[in-house]
This record gives structure tokens, C-alpha cells and sequence, in this order.
């Protein structure tokens, strides 16, 4: 039976203007030979949000659905926001922004000296930048937000009416995305029998995983250990990000008398090796074990760092026969390749043609 407030939750996500980016609902899959191969005595399901689509897909794209509607609302035609150089939002957004008919400009900190091939580029740049989006480029993550608001002081002034994302579209309006996501989630998972008690994710800038939290809780699921796995941040620094936004989305979704702590929210950094981006062997493992059970390509940022923090919670024997548990794949994998840069492209300055 649906609870009184799952209902009021389902009106008032309904209620909020949205655009539908991407291609839902994903699969919801059972993974018996991955679980063969590992020995694992729970139920394995992977949610595949790596097939959202838009933009070669990922789990911001479900973001955007609200984040770009509301935009449009606004009469915004401009839509600035900030990444790396090989970043998956930044791939996503140019995307969405393509298909709407939307200004993309992106404020870009280049990759870490030795990270990319020389005479390459990112594959994710190069399709961002076939899309047309505009790159201005800064050196460091620090100089970002900075140079993203006199851009966007600098393009009102010539009567731009712009909007901003912030970094990975993670904050409350964002995160209805992942909301929703649970609430389709669930429904699958009634469907075929089953009932999870443990969600792995990659999580950075938060979003995806207030919006996972906050679904679990208004939803009736509360009891969902809902655990991020971080590639970079600290799990405090991550977790009070994630606490921030799960708050506004119980206000912007009528339940603002529940409250979260940092303390609350489960984020594991003991995975994240030399740094952000940069393979381990643990999650070169999980990602060759992942393709060669299931036919399930990876990202290494992510998604491979991801597995191996499940894969070792089953060596460890955490996760039981009475466990279900589901992998949450949020794309990337176009982190793996890259492409031959060539004489005469622009060099990603802030240009207007």
C-alpha cells in the first residue's frame, strides 16, 4: 500500500516543470554470473543508467531534466556551468543544450599534466566541443566558480539571459532527477520480486546521491543502506555536500520536517587511490570482471571504483544470502578513450562566432 506521504511526494515532483532528456525507464537487471564469479550469496541487480542516452548517456542527464526545464521556464537562453576537462556533465549538458536549441558555454579547469596522450584529447571533449559548446578554460577546480560568475556578469551585460549549473547539477532541483530514479526503481523492482537493501554508487558532487536518499525515504525505503563510493573528496567533505541537498529536496518536496545529518549519509573515500581518475588495480579488476560476466563496460573514474568497493565488501563477507544489493552504474564509459587532436581546431578559448 502506497503511504500518504509517498503519494504527496509523487504530487509534488509532478508538480515541478520538467523536460524529458533522456530514455527511461532504464533496465533494471539481475547479475547471476557476476554473482557466480565473485561468490556472492546475495541478490546482485545493476540499475543501468549508463543508457540514459542524451549525450552518450550518464546520470546527468536525469538531472538536467529539471534543471534545463526550469531554465527554459525562466525565458534563459544561456546555460553556463563548470567542470574538468574530461568531464561527463560537461559532455551531457553540450548535449542536451544541442537538442533545445540553448547557448552552451562551459568553464573548464584542464586535466592533471601527464592524465591525457599527447596529441590526444578526452573523447568526452572532443564530443562536447562537436556539439558546440564554448570553452573557457582556467587551470585549477579552485579558479572555476570564480571565473564562471564574471563570465556570467560579463554575458548579462551584453543582454545574455543566462543560467547557471552548478558543478554536476547537484543541488535540490538537480537531484529531483534521482528522486524520480528511485521512485522507477522501486517499481521495477516490485515487478520482478525484489526487494534491495544495499544501493553502491559513485559519489562526488553529491547529487545523485541525495536524490537516491531522499527517493528511499519518501518512498517507504527508508531502510535502504544507500552506500556512495567517492573517486576523489573526502567521505566529510562528500557527506555534507550530500546532507545539504537531501534537506532541500524534503523542503522543495513538502517534507521539510524531516531532516538529515552529515553524520547520516554513508560515503566511502578508502577506494579512491592515487587520485581522482587514475586507475587502481582493484578497480582495473572490477572493471574486467564486470565485462567479461555480464558484457558491462565501466567507466575508470567511477563506475570501476564503484565495483570494486561491492567486490570487496563480498570478500569481506558483509553482504549475505539474505541480502539484495544493486549496482547503480552511472556511465562514463567514454572516460576510457581518446581522440587524435588535429592542426587548426580551435584551442577552447571563450570564443562567439
Amino acid at each position: 500500500m502506497v503511504s500518504r506521504e509517498a503519494r504527496h511526494a509523487s504530487s509534488r515532483l509532478e508538480a515541478v516543470p520538467r523536460i524529458n532528456c533522456g530514455y527511461y525507464p532504464t533496465p533494471l537487471e539481475e547479475l547471476p554470473r557476476l554473482r557466480e564469479a565473485t561468490g556472492m550469496r546475495a541478490r546482485l541487480l545493476i540499475k543501468r543508467d549508463d543508457l540514459t542516452g542524451t549525450g552518450f548517456g550518464g546520470n546527468k542527464v536525469r538531472k538536467l531534466d529539471y534543471a534545463i526545464a526550469q531554465a527554459v521556464e525562466d525565458g534563459h537562453r544561456t546555460i553556463v556551468t563548470i567542470a574538468g576537462e574530461k568531464s561527463n556533465h560537461a559532455r551531457v549538458t553540450a548535449a542536451v543544450c544541442a537538442r533545445l536549441g540553448l547557448r552552451c558555454v562551459l568553464v573548464l579547469n584542464r586535466a592533471a599534466p601527464g592524465t591525457i596522450p599527447e596529441g590526444f584529447k578526452p573523447a568526452s571533449r572532443f564530443v562536447y566541443e562537436m556539439l558546440g559548446a564554448e570553452a573557457h578554460w582556467v587551470e585549477s577546480r579552485e579558479e572555476r566558480e570564480p571565473a564562471a560568475q564574471l563570465l556570467i556578469e560579463k554575458l548579462r551585460s551584453q543582454g545574455e539571459r543566462v543560467a547557471y549549473l552548478p558543478l554536476g547539477v547537484s543541488y535540490p532541483l538537480g537531484a529531483l532527477g534521482y528522486v524520480r530514479a528511485v521512485r522507477e526503481m522501486l517499481e521495477q523492482c516490485d515487478r520482478m520480486g525484489a526487494r534491495p537493501n544495499y544501493i553502491f554508487h559513485a559519489s562526488t558532487s553529491g547529487g545523485t546521491q541525495a536524490g537516491i536518499i531522499a527517493g528511499c525515504q519518501l518512498f517507504g525505503r527508508g531502510e535502504i543502506k544507500v552506500v556512495g563510493i567517492s573517486p576523489d573528496d573526502s567521505a566529510a567533505e562528500v557527506a555534507g555536500r550530500v546532507a545539504g541537498i537531501v534537506n532541500g529536496l524534503y523542503r522543495l518536496l513538502g517534507a521539510g520536517e524531516r531532516q538529515i545529518t552529515p553524520e547520516q549519509v554513508v560515503v566511502l573515500d578508502r577506494y579512491i587511490g592515487a587520485g581522482y581518475g587514475l586507475d587502481t588495480p582493484e578497480s582495473i579488476a572490477a572493471g574486467r570482471l564486470m565485462a567479461l560476466s555480464e558484457g558491462i563496460i565501466l567507466d575508470p573514474a567511477y563506475t570501476s571504483k564503484t565495483a570494486a568497493a561491492m567486490f570487496d565488501w563480498i570478500n569481506k563477507e558483509k553482504l549475505t544470502e539474505r541480502d539484495t544489493v544493486l549496482f547503480w552504474h552511472t556511465g562514463g564509459q567514454l572516460g576510457h578513450f581518446y581522440v587524435e587532436s588535429r592542426k587548426g581546431e580551435r584551442s577552447g578559448e571563450y570564443v562567439r562566432e
